[in-house]
């Protein structure tokens, strides 16, 4: 039970549980007891919300920035780096064991070519929430229909678990700058601007997904992902 001080008096607050023990063995109404009932159970889950508040805050200060080993050259010579699916797990795995954390994935292809991957984060307490991600399956991709739904299927749910977790990301010419609140300089959003053209892009959804109404107002931490899912369209 929870102590409280009232002047010099100590107020005894009975918990949900011991409240509905106490009914049960009084035998109470049964219409009190089912009140009695849903208070446990929301007195439950508002526990379990709080320690995977707890859990997620201590597994995010634990888990280091992940790296970004995999590099990949795309049209004109432009280059990228990203951190590989598994090697984010491997390197996630013993932060979220830590702290009671486990994530599972599920996906939903759509009519239109696209795919969401869903991302559930439990935790030991019994709550969990979901992240999710939503980009097209690449068409004009040199593969089979098989490597290609396999890319996407892991390009999706690599930032459904990156939102999920709000992991971090080292990036090779960051150089310390913590600017990356601050729109797109002028050959960034020239960049993204002639990638847009090139691809055919449409131009609406993708500033939907970039989160802004204008290529300049589109975020300098946002940009090497423009890049990456525009050099996709391809």
């Amino acid at each position: 039970m929870l102590g409280k001080k009232s002047g010099s008096k100590a107020l005894v607050v009975a918990t949900p549980m011991e409240l509905l023990a106490e009914a049960v063995h009084k035998d109470m109404d049964p219409d009190k007891l089912e009140k009695l009932m849903t208070l446990q159970e929301r007195w439950i889950a508002n526990e379990a919300k709080r320690d995977y508040g707890a859990a997620l805050a201590g597994f995010q200060a634990d888990c280091p920035s992940i790296p970004c080993t995999r590099e990949v050259t795309g049209a004109k010579g432009f280059s990228y780096k990203y951190a590989p699916l598994d090697a984010i797990q491997e390197l996630i795995r013993p932060h979220l064991k830590e702290w009671g954390l486990s994530v599972t994935f599920s996906t939903k292809m759509h009519a239109d070519g696209y795919l969401t991957a869903f991302c559930r984060v439990s935790q030991i307490s019994g709550h969990s929430e979901v992240s999710e991600f939503t980009c097209p399956v690449d068409r004009d991709m040199a593969v089979n229909d098989s490597q290609r739904q396999g890319s996407v299927n892991s390009y999706a749910k690599r930032y459904a678990l990156g939102n999920a977790l709000n992991l971090a990301f080292e990036r090779e010419d960051d150089d310390g700058d913590s600017g990356g609140n601050k729109p797109v300089d002028a050959e960034q959003a020239a960049n993204i601007e002639a990638l847009v053209t090139e691809v055919g892009a449409d131009r609406a959804r993708f500033l939907t997904w970039a989160g802004a109404s204008v290529i300049a107002n589109i975020l300098v931490s946002k940009y090497d992902e423009c890049i990456i899912e525009l050099e996709r369209k391809r």
